[in-house]
């Protein structure tokens, strides 16, 4: 009996140390640092139905067939609204999106606020006061091809392409949009809603949030663009370039959201 009475004190010992390892894995598990919510906003670009590809010809809504060789484009002053239509801004959203670069379609939103949201606002463009804040950095370095000079501020969007229907050798055309002050302010203000879907914020949280954008907008509504006699060589805050920034202010629309 005694030869066994003398291993009971280990068990006791093995017994209690497991106990204690077992409280410090719960300990552990509830003192995880919450991480604040983040949100992926992929934006997937179209031409009416059709993936939207460089190099490759589609028709405008004038019947004109076009080739685009460039396209890029700011996102801008994003905020997320909520189902009173209170805005929650997130601070410095300041992206350019290339279509010659498939990572640029989406971007990270990071310590964002808890809540539940029915929308999004953002903005085509670069605000006034970025325009006038001198060289930048990360999106807005005008080493990215996106900056007229420091007097005329930046481009917001560019679209370069041909067309056989251009009546010159090239058969080219250049749009380079801007303008930040009045008459010819071309940021364009884009608000959508999700079509009666939750967008659901929470710590330790990842949802992505799917955004179309169709590139024959551009061509079209308010004003068809006709390749054959509208300018080809767009590359200042002009009336030409306000028409194209208000045919394009309506080209994004809400898809779907994978709620994580």
């Amino acid at each position: 009996m005694k030869k066994y009475l003398k291993y009971i004190p280990f068990i006791v010992l093995a017994a209690a140390l497991t106990t204690f390892t077992s409280c410090d894995d719960d300990d552990d598990d509830n003192n995880t640092p919450a991480v604040a919510p983040m949100l992926t906003i992929e934006f997937d670009h179209l031409a009416g139905n059709q993936k939207f590809y460089l190099d490759s010809t589609y028709t405008t809504e004038n019947g004109d067939a076009f080739t685009a060789t460039l396209f890029k484009y700011y996102v801008s002053n994003i905020r997320l609204v909520k189902g009173d239509n209170t805005e929650i801004a997130v601070d410095d959203t300041y992206f350019l999106i290339n279509q010659d670069d498939e990572t640029s379609f989406e971007v990270e939103l990071e310590n964002l606020p808890a809540g539940d949201f029915k929308g999004i606002k953002f903005l085509v463009g670069v605000d006034s006061s970025r325009n006038v804040s001198g060289a930048q950095e990360g999106a807005l370095d005008p080493v990215n091809g996106m900056f007229w000079d420091w007097n005329t501020g930046y481009i917001f969007l560019k679209l370069e392409g041909s067309s056989p229907v251009i009546p010159t050798g090239s058969q080219t055309f250049t749009w380079h949009i801007g303008g930040f002050a009045s008459p010819n302010n071309n940021g364009k203000e884009i608000y959508l809603e999700f079509d009666g879907d939750n967008l659901p914020l929470a710590n330790n949280t990842h949802p992505e949030l799917h955004l179309v954008l169709n590139v024959l907008e551009i061509f079209k509504t308010s004003t068809t663009i006709d390749l054959a006699t509208f300018p080809t060589m767009i590359m200042s805050a002009n009336a030409n370039a306000a028409i194209l920034a208000n045919n394009y202010s309506d080209m994004f629309r809400y898809d779907h959201i994978h709620a994580d």
